[in-house]
């Protein structure tokens, strides 16, 4: 409303009477003003900036600060270290972050020092004791190390990312020291609805990184390989090796071996092993020790290495991976620990975490692959029982009386000699004064019941239960569910 003067209405009388319902005029502006940008001029504010520019006289080399650990973790951006169940790569992970809290050098790689903030999306019992493992193991106490525990969204723009950071800071005020290290175990636990095998990765890269320049500190993921074991590159959309700068495998066996892949500023393909110590804990409520490991260097492959159940699995038929598939996911929804009655010759429970029945498994298989009207149930049991007999002589699963459960093993040429050579070829020698230990299982967290599976909710992803150490092959031509009447009942 416009303000008004007492000369421009001179009709109006009594003055006072007309003032009534004149708003006063106001000497200070609306708030609302306050919002509008002031005109072009003396006092504007001035445009943005332009990107920072360097120019070619003022660019000075950087020669300090590039690596978390020397020529093996950058110190910021983005690194990948991935591997099939049972490779070890979340124990080495933790090794590692340990590692760098406490400022110690890792099989004689200098690192920096500093916070670390480890997000463990799955397997948090199994991580906390491996914690445990590590500061009875070395005797320590008081290392700037932070544990996340729970599963967040990482693939969603903005999703979780906010969150992760701001906890991360609140780690840095508790310890009073600059974050160095971020750890997401694993991808596929915190990658929300996203599909990994998409573009929706590239969303996925970009947040981690958002995250390694926020603190100038390097974000490290735990992923798995694909399950061809032909296939050396991390499982899903190749943004992820892309928008890497290191990319790092590790191969199981009773001697585990990490190779660079990709080393976006140092050397591809060096490799070291290491292997992993039991460290007894104490005991659960039943009596029965429960343990876990460290990571021990070497410099000598012992054992076999590889993944031959991999490479059977590339070649079993569509049906008979169908089997597969739905023993991994009866054993992700409804697997239990296994049972006193399986005999510890068959099946060593520290390294297996979960068993199903064999009868829930079939009915998994039925549920899931009968689909259209010219499928009859009888025949997809028959199905069931051809693909069991084969996985089973391909020692991919393990069978006991009722129970089944799945089966890793470590297999190929073993070396021959010993290789002392520097890191600048390929093993790093042990050095004097490291210690460590290897892997057990854990007793996992029981499953929803059978009854409440969603039918329509497959993943080819590996269950989390089996990042754990492959199970030893037992005598299973002892099993009497699988020889005269009994293999009926399959």
């Amino acid at each position: 409303m416009m303000p008004v003067a007492e000369d421009d209405f001179p009709e109006f009388a009594p003055w006072p009477e007309v003032m009534e319902n004149v708003v006063p005029i106001r000497d200070d502006m609306p708030s609302y003003l306050d919002e509008v940008p002031p005109y072009e001029g003396e006092g504007a504010p001035l445009p943005k900036s332009a990107l920072p520019l360097q120019y070619f006289d003022d660019i000075q080399m950087q020669l300090t600060g590039l690596w978390l650990m020397k020529r093996l973790l950058p110190s910021t951006g983005v690194a990948v270290l991935y591997g099939h169940p049972g490779s070890g790569k979340t124990f080495l992970a933790l090794d590692w972050s340990l590692h760098v809290a406490f400022g110690w050098e890792w099989q004689g790689r200098k690192v920096k020092q500093g916070l670390v903030v480890y997000l463990c999306a799955e397997g948090v019992a199994g991580l906390r004791n491996r914690v445990e493992a590590f500061r009875r193991h070395h005797n320590v106490t008081g290392a700037p190390f932070a544990l996340i525990p729970v599963a967040i969204d990482l693939q969603a723009p903005d999703a979780d990312v906010n969150r992760l950071i701001d906890a991360v800071r609140e780690a840095e005020e508790h310890f009073g020291e600059t974050a160095v290290l971020v750890v997401i175990d694993t991808i596929s636990k915190t990658f929300g609805a996203g599909k990994e095998n998409t573009d929706d990765m590239v969303t996925y890269v970009a947040n981690c990184q958002r995250i390694s320049s926020e603190f100038e500190a390097l974000t490290m993921a735990v992923h798995h390989r694909p399950k061809d074991a032909e296939s050396e590159d991390p499982r899903g959309h190749s943004s992820l090796k892309g928008g890497s700068e290191t990319v790092i495998i590790v191969e199981a066996g009773e001697t585990k071996k990490l190779r660079v892949t990709k080393q976006k500023d140092g050397e591809d393909g060096m490799e070291m092993l290491f292997k992993l110590k039991v460290v007894e804990l104490g005991q659960d409520e039943d009596g029965e020790p429960v343990t876990s490991c460290v990571v021990e260097a070497t410099d000598v492959d012992l054992a076999p290495r590889g993944d031959t159940a991999a490479m059977k699995i590339g070649r079993l038929s569509d049906k008979q991976r169908a089997v597969l598939n739905s023993l991994d996911e009866t054993l992700e929804r409804a697997g239990v620990y296994p049972p006193r009655e399986i005999p510890d010759a068959d099946l060593n429970r520290v390294k297996v975490g979960k068993v199903v029945k064999t009868a829930d498994w079939r009915l998994r298989h039925v549920q899931t692959s009968g689909q259209g009207s010219d499928i009859q149930p009888d025949s997809l049991r028959k199905e069931f029982d051809r693909g069991l007999i084969r996985l089973k002589n391909d020692g991919i699963i393990g069978v006991y009386g009722e129970w089944s459960w799945r089966k890793w093993e470590a297999m190929t040429q073993p070396r021959t000699t010993p290789d002392n050579s520097t890191d600048n070829i390929k093993i790093q020698p042990r050095t004097t004064g490291q210690k460590g230990v290897p892997p057990t299982g854990e007793t996992p967290t029981l499953s929803v019941p059978l009854s409440e599976w969603a039918s329509d909710d497959l993943s080819d992803e590996p269950p989390a239960w089996m990042d754990e150490a492959p199970p030893l092959t037992p005598d299973w031509r002892d099993n009497p569910i699988l020889r005269g009447p009994d293999r009926d009942r399959i």
